[in-house]
């Protein structure tokens, strides 16, 4: 089997952001990969978030549904849990 083609789904302020992510789309079943130019492990860098390009639409929707603030992609980088919110 060949290795999947891969589409650049967003750019996130960080690295353990991006994880935080990818680890969320990939519980959904998508395969992701995460790609920063850091240098250094903790160096403050952009990070991009790749999905296989067969499953691009199905993670943009994914995207959609949530639209994750930069805060709740610092808490979730943390480890720790986000609060949902609540329909009125």
């Amino acid at each position: 089997m060949s290795e999947p083609e891969w589409r650049l789904l967003a750019t996130l302020p960080d690295v353990p952001c991006a994880q935080s992510l990818a680890e969320i789309l990939a519980a959904e079943g998508l395969s992701v990969r995460v790609s920063s130019d850091a240098g250094v492990l903790g160096q403050a860098a952009p990070a991009r978030l790749y999905v296989a390009a067969a499953q691009f639409y199905r993670a943009k929707d994914s995207m959609a549904q949530r639209q994750f603030s930069d805060e709740e992609l610092t808490v979730l980088s943390a480890g720790m849990a986000v609060a949902e919110p609540h329909d009125p």
